[in-house]
């Protein structure tokens, strides 16, 4: 490699690390600019996109269902983020298509066939890392199996609150409800999760 080919090479990486400096409204100011549309999106995906497929494997479980769901989420944020008006948080937005486009496929399997939990289907990821591996996959099991059995708005509302740690507000903005009930969405998701852990 050449001086001028390692020169652009680094001018590049510095530029990619000071666009990812950028707060997610800077850069959403960026793509509604046509000229900078495309490299503002794709700081917002590179940023973003790791959260937003996990938040839709842990309704769906199938990676290929989960990745297909994502895609059609980025394509929606391409189609409607010129008339995001800011008025809340892009995560918040952005968590709210998520939920849209998942329940939707969601409905759509229902038509289909009754979604069956299996266990070589979990996410043993996190178990895996841990020092108490046999346990802890056992725990993460039934912690996902319990998780598929609560009505859908319940177990948004319990994964938004128990992995994303949001506060009511944001989850309530997210799912379209109050945040009422957004709380008592999560003590129900709660309490039905303890009554279905114990009886295993």
């Amino acid at each position: 490699m050449n001086i001028k080919d390692k020169a652009l090479n680094l001018y590049g990486e510095l530029l990619s690390n000071f666009v990812y400096m950028f707060s997610d409204q800077e850069l959403i100011l960026q793509f509604k600019q046509s000229s900078q549309k495309e490299a503002a999106f794709t700081q917002l995906l590179k940023r973003h996109q790791q959260k937003v497929y996990y938040q839709i494997k842990r309704m769906v479980t199938e990676h290929a269902d989960a990745d297909d769901i994502a895609q059609q989420v980025w394509v929606k944020v391409w189609n409607k983020l010129d008339g995001f008006k800011m008025e809340s948080e892009f995560t918040t937005w952005l968590f709210r298509v998520a939920y849209n486009e998942t329940l939707n496929f969601l409905q759509k399997q229902k038509k289909h066939h009754l979604q069956n939990v299996s266990a070589d289907n979990l996410d043993y990821e996190n178990a895996a890392t841990t020092q108490d591996g046999p346990k802890s996959a056992q725990i993460q099991i039934a912690l996902e199996q319990a998780i598929k059995q609560l009505p859908e708005k319940q177990r948004f509302v319990f994964m938004l609150r128990y992995f994303e740690e949001l506060n009511y507000e944001k989850i309530a903005s997210i799912t379209g409800t109050t945040v009422g009930g957004a709380k008592a969405n999560f003590h129900q998701a709660l309490k039905k999760m303890e009554e279905i852990l114990k009886a295993r």
